[in-house]
């Protein structure tokens, strides 16, 4: 699987556990237009839902990272 697909499938599984787009880019150190470039090509309504409402629907987890690069920006 190249890594774009498992970005992609990464995204898919934390928007499907709730998480708000900006927690899904910090989680998975993207860039959030990614996050948003997917939902978009999904045909996901985002703009519909507040980012407040998510932030306080669905608080940031903080995450442990085990590697300093991360796997998606190509180093």
């Amino acid at each position: 699987m190249s890594k774009m697909a498992e970005l992609s499938y990464d995204i898919e599984q934390l928007y499907i556990e709730g998480f708000s787009p900006k927690s899904i880019a910090v989680q998975l150190e993207c860039p959030l237009e990614l996050v948003y470039d997917w939902l978009e090509s999904n045909s996901i309504k985002e703009e519909s839902i507040d980012p407040a409402e998510w932030d306080a629907a669905f608080p940031p987890e903080p995450v442990e990272l085990d590697e300093v690069f991360s796997p998606y920006n190509g180093t």
